[in-house]
C-alpha cells in the first residue's frame, strides 16, 4: 500500500496524490493532467474507482475527462465522488459522462483496509463565494495481521484444516496433542494501523475555520511513545502555508509526522518521457527542437523540527509493510543519457545530421523572418500519451500577438514546459486569439485554465487587462457559460465569436480585428462533426497558413487554402487502418498528401496522431516532398519549413525500436478493422 505524488501542486501541475491497494486506487483530487502521468508511468487507471475533492475548484476536478474516457473504454464500472457541497456542479460542463458517476452525499467510505472521512471547513461569514466549504480527509488503514507461515505450521505439526483458518486470523490453536500453537509463531510480522491527512485551506477566508478545527487537534495532540498521524499532505496554496498561523498550526504536531507540501512553490519535473524524447530531437536541430528549461527543487524554510518535503511528481510513500520513500518513478535530469551516447556513434545517424547541417549552411544567405512562429504544444488525437499531448498549436503572428489553435487539457503546463516559469506571464499576455474547432474534450478542456492564468498574468504584471477572442463552436460557447456560471464569472474578460459565423468576411470580422489586426482569419466547415471548422489565417501575400482541425479531406478546405504556404493536417490513423479513418471522420498520411497537393500547399505538416503511436506516426516514404511530422514542442519558421522533410529518416533512427515493434501488430490490426468497417456498413445499409 502506498501513496503516489501524481502532481505536486508546481505552476501548471495538479496537487493529486493517489492512495494505491493492490486492487484499488483513490484519488484526492484530479487536475489537468493526472490521467496523462498515470498512463505515462502505468499507473492502472481502471483500478481508481473512487475520487476525493476538498474544494469547489476547477483545478480540482479538470483531470476527470481524461480518467472518465479510459474508463469508459475499458468498460469500468461507475466512479464514486465525493467532496463538499455542490461538488456535482462538475458535471455540468462534462456532460459526456454524466452516465459514468456517482456522487456520494455522506462522504464516508469503508472498505477491509481503511475508513475515509472527512472534516469540514467552512469560510468566514463575510465570504459570499460559491465554494465556502472546504474538506479535508482522514484515511485510517487498518492493522494488517501478518501472513501465515506454513513452513513454521509444518514444523509445529499444525494439521491442514480449521486450525489454519484460525491461526490466519490471529487465534490460538490446541491440537489433538494437547499442545497449544500460538498464532504470534506463525504468523509473519504484523502490520500496524496507519493514519494520514489530506488537508486543503483554499484561502485565507478559511484560515481561522481551519487552525482552531477541533478535530484536527485529535490528531495533533501526540500519545506518548507513539504518534497515530504518520503523513500529511498539505494542498493549501504557498502564501497559506507560508502564513504565520499556519505554520503554528503544523508545528502542533509531533515531530515525527511527515508532510508533504503540494502546491506552487514547487518545482514541476513530471513526464520523463517528455524531457527525454526531446533530448533525442534535439541531437536533430538545437532549434526546431529546443531543450526544455528544467528548475531546481527549492525548500521552503518551516519549521527545522518538523519533517517537511516538497515532493517531486511520482514519488511514492510505502506505507505498508515497511514505511519508506520510493524514488524509482521520479524524473532525474539525464536520464537519456547513454542513449544520447549510442545514437552519436551510429554512422547512418550521423550521416543524416550531416545532411541536414549542409542544407542549412547552404542557406544562411536567405533573409530570415521572425514571424510567424508555430509551437506545437500537442499534437495526439482524443487522448494524450507519453511524449505527446492533445491538440494545441500556439501561432505567434508578430512580438505583440499570438493566436492559440486549439487548446487540449494540459495546455498550460505544456507553455510553461517550453517557456519556463519566469516568461509565461509574457506569452500568456500575447495570446490575443484562441480559436477551438469542434466540440470534442481534447480540443477544448484547457481553455478555462489559459483563460485564468492569462488574467492572473496581467494582474501580477501590473498591465491593464486585454480581452482575448474565443472562436468557437455553438457547444463550447454554451460550456463557457456554464464554466462562468458555476467556477468563475471570466465573461466580461472575454470576447466570443461564434465559428461558422466567420466563414465569409462580415461585421463579425470588424469586430474581431479589435482583437487582432492585420492577419485575414476565414474560417472552414469542414467535415467531422456538427460545427466542426478549419481555419485559414493570411498575412497580405506574405504568408498563408491552414489548419484542418479534426477532419475527412474535405474539397471546402482545399478551396479556402489554395497556394498556401504552410498547410497543418490532421492525419489520426495510418493508411492500412482506411477503416477506422472513415468510421471516426479522420484523415490517413496519404490523404493529407493528396489534399496538399490539391491545395498546392508549399509545405505540409501532419499532427493529431492516434496516441497507439508514442514517437513517430505509420506513413510512406515522402522525404522527396514538403511533408514534416509535428512533435509537442517543435517550433518552425518559414525559412525552417524546408528542412522538415530531412528530418524524417533521422527520427526513424530515433524511434526505431517502436516503430518495429508497432509494425509487428500492424497487419492483425488493420484486418480486423477492415473486416469490421464491412460488417458495419452491410449493416448501416440495412
Amino acid at each position: 500500500m502506498c501513496v503516489t505524488i501524481l502532481g505536486n501542486g508546481a505552476l501548471g501541475q495538479p496537487r493529486c496524490i493517489g492512495l494505491f491497494t493492490e486492487f484499488k486506487g483513490f484519488l484526492f483530487n484530479c487536475g489537468e493532467g493526472v490521467g496523462r502521468l498515470c498512463k505515462e508511468y502505468e499507473v492502472n487507471i481502471c483500478h481508481i474507482r473512487h475520487v476525493f475533492i476538498t474544494h469547489n475548484d476547477w483545478k480540482n476536478v479538470s483531470g476527470l475527462s481524461d480518467i472518465l474516457l479510459q474508463n469508459d473504454i475499458f468498460g469500468v464500472p461507475k466512479m464514486t465522488f465525493y467532496g463538499p457541497p455542490g461538488i456535482e456542479c462538475f458535471t455540468h460542463v462534462l456532460t459526456s459522462y454524466r452516465n459514468n458517476i456517482i456522487i456520494r452525499k455522506k462522504n464516508y467510505f469503508e472498505d477491509e483496509n481503511m475508513t475515509i472521512e472527512h472534516i469540514l471547513i467552512k469560510s468566514s461569514p463575510s465570504f459570499k463565494g460559491h465554494a465556502n466549504v472546504s474538506f479535508s480527509y482522514v484515511c485510517k488503514i487498518f492493522k494488517k495481521l501478518g501472513e501465515l507461515n506454513l513452513e513454521k505450521c509444518v514444523e509445529l505439526g499444525v494439521p491442514v484444516g480449521p486450525h489454519l483458518l484460525k491461526l490466519k486470523n490471529g487465534e490460538d490453536v490446541t491440537l489433538s496433542s494437547g499442545r497449544t500453537i500460538s498464532a504470534a509463531d506463525v504468523l509473519d510480522a504484523t502490520s500496524p494501523a496507519v493514519t494520514i491527512l489530506i488537508v486543503d485551506c483554499p484561502s485565507e477566508h478559511f484560515l481561522d475555520s481551519f487552525v482552531n478545527e477541533e478535530k484536527f487537534q485529535t490528531y495533533q495532540t501526540p500519545i506518548e511513545n507513539t504518534c497515530e498521524i504518520t503523513h500529511v499532505f498539505h494542498f493549501s496554496p504557498d502564501r497559506i502555508v507560508k502564513s504565520k498561523k499556519y505554520q503554528a498550526w503544523i508545528s502542533k504536531f509531533h515531530q515525527n509526522v511527515h508532510h508533504y507540501i503540494l502546491n506552487s512553490c514547487n518545482s514541476s519535473m513530471s513526464g520523463a518521457a517528455i524531457f527525454q524524447t526531446q533530448k533525442l530531437l534535439h541531437l536533430i536541430h538545437p532549434e526546431v527542437y529546443r531543450l526544455l528549461p528544467q528548475e531546481k527543487v527549492e525548500l521552503l524554510p518551516l519549521h527545522t523540527s518538523s519533517k517537511i518535503m516538497h515532493p517531486p511528481p511520482m514519488l511514492q510513500i510505502h506505507l505498508r509493510p515497511v514505511q519508506k520513500l520510493n524514488w524509482d518513478s521520479v524524473y532525474k535530469d539525464g536520464d537519456a543519457g547513454n542513449e544520447l551516447e549510442v545514437l552519436t556513434e551510429l554512422p547512418d545517424f550521423n550521416n543524416v545530421l550531416n545532411k541536414i547541417k549542409s542544407f542549412i549552411s547552404s542557406r544562411t544567405h536567405t533573409k530570415l523572418k521572425m514571424y510567424p512562429e508555430v509551437l506545437f504544444l500537442g499534437t495526439s488525437s482524443a487522448t494524450s500519451n507519453a511524449v505527446r499531448n492533445v491538440s494545441a498549436i500556439l501561432v505567434n503572428l508578430n512580438s505583440n500577438n499570438s493566436i492559440l489553435l486549439d487548446c487540449g487539457e494540459g495546455t498550460f503546463l505544456q507553455m510553461v514546459r517550453y517557456f519556463g516559469k519566469p516568461n509565461i506571464s509574457s506569452v500568456l499576455q500575447r495570446i490575443s486569439c484562441i480559436f477551438i474547432t469542434h466540440k470534442h474534450t481534447d480540443h477544448y478542456l484547457g481553455l478555462f485554465e489559459i483563460i485564468k492564468s492569462r488574467i492572473e498574468a496581467f494582474e501580477n504584471s501590473g498591465i491593464p487587462y486585454r480581452p482575448v477572442a474565443l472562436i468557437v463552436p455553438p457547444q463550447v460557447r454554451d460550456m463557457l457559460y456554464r464554466f462562468f456560471e458555476i467556477y468563475e464569472p471570466l465573461k466580461p474578460k472575454v470576447g466570443i465569436f461564434i465559428s461558422k459565423n466567420l466563414v465569409f468576411e462580415n461585421e463579425n470580422h470588424r469586430k474581431l480585428s479589435n482583437f487582432i489586426e492585420d492577419i485575414k482569419l476565414l474560417t472552414v466547415p469542414v467535415q467531422h462533426c456538427n460545427n466542426a471548422h478549419g481555419i485559414v489565417l493570411q498575412h497580405g501575400l506574405d504568408w498563408k497558413i491552414v489548419y484542418s482541425g479534426d477532419t475527412v479531406p474535405c474539397q471546402k478546405l482545399i478551396d479556402a487554402g489554395k497556394n498556401c504556404t504552410l498547410l497543418i493536417h490532421e492525419a489520426s490513423v495510418e493508411d492500412n487502418l482506411i477503416s477506422e479513418a472513415i468510421l471516426k471522420q479522420h484523415s490517413t498520411p496519404s490523404q493529407v498528401i493528396e489534399v496538399a497537393d490539391k491545395m498546392n500547399a508549399q509545405y505540409t505538416i501532419m499532427t493529431h496522431f492516434s496516441k497507439r503511436y508514442l514517437g513517430v506516426p505509420m506513413f510512406k516514404e515522402c522525404d522527396h516532398r514538403n511533408v514534416g511530422c509535428a512533435f509537442d514542442f517543435m517550433k518552425v519558421r518559414l525559412h525552417e519549413l524546408p528542412l522538415l522533410p530531412l528530418f524524417l529518416p533521422a527520427v526513424k533512427y530515433l524511434f526505431q525500436e517502436e516503430i518495429d515493434s508497432y509494425l509487428q501488430k500492424s497487419s492483425s490490426i488493420a484486418s480486423f478493422e477492415n473486416i469490421f468497417l464491412k460488417t458495419w456498413r452491410a449493416v448501416k445499409s440495412n
